[in-house]
């Protein structure tokens, strides 16, 4: 068992009392009508739970990535899209606070933590894929702007978010890994966003395409140096899949607590379900899974805080803890029933939402392919 400190166990049970009283009683209405969860977020940023820094300690942040990690997943565990749409949330503005410039921090970060600005991490493209150096958007310097030209796709927050970063190479870059990553504001010329809804869950959080038409922006939105981003996104990488990971946990801990209440609530011929090892069997998995899920979640978020290498233990994570949300989902689904198919139990979204996590921020494909580099090769672990 992973102890917290008072301070972390004061904030759980303060992320606790927040998700059931005021993310609980809407989640599945709000699933099911779909849309941006606005006044939620804009109340998550007035709590301060949009202010954590993970990979690049010294940005000012007020919580680490465990007390991170813990408010992904508290709120997930209400709603799984909220933990979706922070996670880039933290990437962007712990990036901009830590390497950005100064007229970018002052226009960017303060608001983002206080829930005023929406962000977006825009990397992947069409023929990269889980590829982050495959990268064809071309950064071109004219004078004192930057001019952008691409297309970057399944991009979480697409068409809500306020300003996105996004990677490019530039016509100087030399090596293959040489690329430079940029801010863009939403009102940009040239800048077009392409929502996507047709999504099979996760539907409070926006999904989309953005393409990049001679898109010009300042200077001083250049994050890092000229052809440096390459080093900046590995921990990100690295941060995303403890995101997930701490979603899918979430997840996993909310098909535990609708399961457990309703194999004690409901009978059959004459004895409650959680009398049938059936039934009782499926739910003490689940909450093995759990445990194991969380207590490693906050193993890796501790390594990342304390400056250990976490490559292949992040990539680790991110399988074990979505594949188990997936799989814990589904219980949760066969226990209920029919009912648990029914898009007003809140379970069959639980469902939907996991099966989602196996893909984003790396599939779990990906993931073995980075644990077994990881462990054949200690330089990549």
């Amino acid at each position: 068992m992973f102890l917290l400190t008072k301070e972390q166990e004061k904030l759980k049970r303060e992320l606790q009392e927040f998700v059931d009283y005021e993310i609980l009683p809407v989640a599945t209405e709000l699933d099911i009508r779909g849309g941006f969860p606005h006044e939620l977020f804009s109340r998550i940023g007035k709590l301060g739970y949009l202010d954590a820094e993970f990979e690049y300690i010294g940005s000012g942040a007020r919580y680490s990535a465990l007390e991170g990690a813990m408010i992904i997943e508290e709120l997930s565990r209400g709603l799984a899209s909220l933990g979706l749409i922070i996670s880039p949330q933290y990437q962007c503005t712990e990036l901009i606070a830590y390497c950005g410039t100064e007229t970018l921090k002052k226009q960017v970060v303060e608001p983002a933590r206080r829930g005023e600005l929406l962000l977006a991490f825009a990397i992947s493209e069409e023929r990269g894929g889980s590829d982050a150096l495959g990268v064809d958007t071309i950064a071109v310097k004219y004078g004192g702007r930057w001019i952008l030209t691409g297309k970057k796709c399944w991009v979480t927050n697409a068409g809500f978010a306020d300003g996105y970063i996004v990677t490019a190479k530039s016509p100087s870059a030399e090596r293959s890994r040489s690329m430079s990553m940029f801010y863009i504001p939403k009102d940009s010329p040239g800048l077009t966003v392409i929502e996507n809804r047709n999504m099979i869950g996760l539907n409070n959080s926006p999904m989309g395409h953005i393409i990049l038409d001679e898109c010009p922006i300042p200077g001083y939105c250049l994050v890092g140096e000229e052809n440096v981003g390459y080093p900046f996104i590995k921990p990100l990488l690295n941060e995303g899949r403890l995101d997930m990971a701490a979603v899918a946990v979430g997840i996993s801990q909310a098909a535990l607590d609708y399961s457990t209440t309703c194999a004690g609530r409901i009978g059959l011929y004459g004895r409650s379900l959680a009398s049938y090892q059936g039934v009782s069997f499926p739910i003490a998995d689940m909450y093995t899974k759990t445990l194991m899920a969380r207590n490693s979640m906050y193993t890796v978020a501790s390594m990342m805080t304390n400056g250990l290498p976490h490559t292949r233990d992040a990539a680790a994570l991110k399988l074990f803890a979505t594949e188990s949300a997936f799989e814990t989902a589904k219980a949760a689904c066969q226990i209920h029933g029919a009912y648990g198919l029914s898009a007003q139990s809140g379970v069959d979204r639980l469902f939907r939402d996991a099966h989602m996590l196996t893909v984003a921020e790396g599939t779990s494909e990906i993931c073995r392919i980075v644990i077994s580099g990881g462990l054949t090769n200690p330089n990549k672990a």
